[in-house]
C-alpha cells in the first residue's frame, strides 16, 4: 500500500477520546490516524467499586474532592448519577449499568470544592453541571507558561487549611503519588478511590498495517503523545513486534522500526517527552498543554508538507 501524501498525525489517546482533535486536524488538511495506546474502562473490581460508592455517598463529609483527569471525572460522576437514580437501583453495583437521572451537579454538595489538574477535567466537570458560580472549582491557571500537573495544582491549594480534614482523591488504578504524599504530609485525612481502570490495548493486524503504511514516509507523519504511560506501552509493543530485548529481529523489521522512530513526536509535558526519548524517539517537540496548542504546533509542522504537495 502506498503511503498517503497528505501529512498524517498519529493520535494515541484511548478510543473515542481523540475525535474532536481528529476533526480539527482534518479541517486543516491533516490526516488523523487513531492508534490508541490506552484502554479506559469503568471500575469493576468489587472492593474498589465499594470504596468509590462509599465515598460518593459521603461527599458532604469532605473538605475537598480532587479529580486527577477527565476520565476520573467522567467515570466517578457517572457512578454518582447511577447511585442517585431510581431507574438504576435494580442494577445494584453493575458498573456498566445505563446511567439515567440527570446531571451530576444536582447531586454534588454545593459547599464541597473540587480541584482538578487541568482544563480538560474542568470542562468535564462543567459538562456534568459542576462549575462556577454554583460550585467552586480549583485549577492551575492558564497562560503561555501554564503547567497542568500535580505540582501546578498543589501550588493552588491551601494545604495548611486541610490539616485534620477529610480529602477525597479520585483517580484510576495506580498513578503518580505526589498529590497523595503531599496531602498526607500536610495532615489531610486522605481517601483515595479508583473510578476507572487503564489497560494496554493490543493493536490488531489492520491497525499495524495502517500505521506501517503511513510511516513508510516518516517525514510525513507525526506522533501525538499525550500520556507517559501510553508511551511506555508503545515501547513494549514495538519491542514485541520488531525485536526482542536481545536485539534479535525478524527479517525487514529493523527498517520498519527505524521509520517509526524517525517520525517527529509532539507532546505537552516534560515527563511525556522524557518517556518518548527513552522509547527511542529523538525528534520531539514539547508544546504548551491543550488541544489548541497541539493543533497549532501540528499545523506549523504540516504547512511545508502541504505546500510541497500542492506544488507537485
Amino acid at each position: 500500500m502506498a503511503a498517503p501524501v497528505a501529512p498524517c498525525a498519529i493520535l494515541t489517546r484511548p478510543e473515542g477520546q481523540a475525535d474532536s482533535l481528529a476533526r480539527a486536524l482534518n479541517a486543516e488538511g491533516i490526516d488523523a490516524l487513531e492508534f490508541p495506546l490506552l484502554d479506559i474502562a469503568p471500575q469493576a473490581d468489587p472492593a474498589a467499586l465499594a470504596a468509590l460508592d462509599g465515598a460518593l455517598r459521603s461527599l458532604p463529609a469532605y473538605a475537598l474532592a480532587i479529580f486527577v483527569s477527565p476520565n476520573a471525572v467522567a467515570h466517578a460522576l457517572a457512578r454518582l448519577v447511577h447511585l442517585h437514580s431510581p431507574d438504576n437501583a435494580a442494577a445494584g453495583d453493575d458498573p456498566d449499568a445505563e446511567v439515567t437521572g440527570g446531571s451530576a451537579g444536582a447531586h454534588w454538595p454545593g459547599r464541597l470544592p473540587v480541584a482538578v489538574v487541568g482544563p480538560g477535567s474542568a470542562q468535564a466537570l462543567a459538562h456534568a453541571g459542576i462549575a462556577p458560580p454554583s460550585h467552586r472549582v480549583i485549577a492551575p491557571p492558564g497562560g503561555p507558561q501554564a503547567r497542568f500537573d500535580s505540582e501546578a495544582l498543589l501550588a493552588q491549594l491551601d494545604l495548611p487549611s486541610l490539616a485534620g480534614r477529610r480529602v477525597l482523591l479520585v483517580r484510576g488504578d495506580g498513578g503518580r503519588e505526589l498529590l497523595a504524599d503531599t496531602l498526607r504530609a500536610n495532615g489531610a485525612q486522605l481517601d483515595i478511590v479508583s473510578a476507572y481502570t487503564r489497560r494496554a490495548p493490543v493493536p490488531d493486524t489492520a491497525a499495524w498495517a495502517a500505521l506501517e503504511a503511513r510511516l513508510a514516509l516518516p517525514e510525513r507523519c507525526a506522533w501525538v503523545l499525550t500520556s507517559s504511560e501510553a508511551v511506555r506501552h508503545l515501547a513494549t509493543l514495538l519491542a514485541a513486534r520488531y525485536g526482542t530485548r536481545e536485539g534479535v529481529h525478524t527479517p525487514g523489521t529493523p527498517q520498519v522500526l527505524a521509520q517509526i522512530l524517525a517520525a517527529p513526536c509532539f507532546t505537552s509535558h516534560t515527563r511525556i517527552a522524557d518517556a518518548a526519548r527513552c522509547a527511542g524517539f529523538d525528534r520531539i517537540t514539547q508544546c504548551a498543554p491543550g488541544d489548541e496548542n497541539l493543533l497549532a504546533a501540528l499545523k506549523t509542522w504540516a504547512d511545508p508538507i502541504q505546500v510541497k504537495h500542492d506544488d507537485r
